[in-house]
């Protein structure tokens, strides 16, 4: 995916990710930083994602430095999650 916004100027890699109640995500990056994430936004722009409608799915959430992932269908780059996301 292309992004149009610079890459940040802070270290944005992922430290960990926890799913958390009505399908958002809880990512700590190496920056220190926590935000939220609600994955919901992402199920009528890419349809592959609606699958994470089930929460027994939602919760198998896996995470490396450079996004978080279900499968190898599903994932989300942590620049997204960076600009996109709201602080914690």
């Amino acid at each position: 995916m292309e992004h149009n916004r610079p890459y940040p100027d802070t270290d944005v890699d992922i430290i960990t990710v926890i799913p958390i109640e009505n399908k958002n995500l809880l990512i700590e990056f190496a920056n220190g930083k926590k935000r939220k994430y609600d994955v919901k936004r992402l199920f009528l722009e890419f349809p592959q994602f609606q699958s994470l409608e089930s929460e027994e799915l939602f919760r198998t959430v896996k995470y490396g430095k450079y996004a978080v992932y279900w499968d190898e269908t599903l994932d989300i780059a942590e620049v997204e999650l960076w600009y996109n996301g709201t602080d914690v």
